[in-house]
């Protein structure tokens, strides 16, 4: 009876070591049958953008000084400033555009007013003209982020006349606003990140012209297209 149970716990312990064995090698092996058995399936995964523009205004614009409302300011205009920051991711670039809500534009009522620029000729003029005697009016300039996207009109040779040279000098090229779309600004490429700050620097002057107290006030919209 012991002789049995000896031999009975050997095969069963041989039995067990075969199990083991046999579980060790599915475990060895097992990775290797996976692999051989998958496959793959890649895909893209694609996310389309569109071309787009925005502009950004600034506000309110302040003229340095009040003017008095006899005697004027000839010889010494005020001044004020506006940017406008564009941002485009078209290859083509953006045109900038200004017009005025009325005309003349900058006005008190119905009677009283400042002139709308009056250059000497078809193209700015480089130096701001002081008016006539008895005058009083406003005019603009732009000076562009990316010299060589103003218009010709505001270009200049450093010195006259304007529409003609590779400069755009600050403070020159005096033009007129109207209640029509003016483009001043026609750039070719897309922005950066950034954007362009465009400059447009405003004027008023008065040789003595009779002006009654009060807010004279032009609206000047800037319209920026895709080109």
């Amino acid at each position: 009876m012991k002789i049995i149970e000896k031999y009975m716990k050997k095969i069963i312990s041989l039995a067990i070591i075969f199990e083991l064995l046999i579980m060790g090698g599915y475990w060895f092996f097992e990775p290797e049958l996976i692999k051989a058995a998958s496959v793959s399936d890649p895909i893209t995964v694609t996310q389309g953008v569109t071309q787009e523009i925005t502009i950004t205004g600034p506000g309110p614009v302040t003229m340095s000084a009040t003017i008095p409302g006899v005697t004027g300011n000839p010889g010494a205009p005020r001044t004020g400033l506006a940017t406008w920051n564009v941002k485009t991711t078209n290859a083509t670039g953006f045109i900038l555009k200004l017009k005025a809500s009325a005309a003349p534009a900058m006005v008190l009522d119905g009677t009283y007013h400042f002139d709308d620029y009056s250059p000497a000729g078809a193209v700015p003029d480089y130096d701001w003209g002081q008016p006539a005697g008895g005058e009083a009016e406003f005019g603009f300039t732009v000076n562009a982020d990316t010299i060589g996207d103003e218009v010709l009109a505001f270009r200049d040779a450093g010195a006259a006349p304007c529409g003609a040279g590779a400069l755009n000098t600050d403070n020159q090229c005096w033009w007129n606003f109207t209640a029509l779309d003016y483009t001043v600004i026609n750039r070719a490429t897309s922005t950066d990140s950034g954007g362009e700050d465009e400059v447009v620097k405003f004027q008023t002057e008065s040789n003595a012209k009779f002006l009654k107290e009060g807010s004279y006030v032009a609206t000047i919209t800037a319209t920026a297209t895709e080109n």
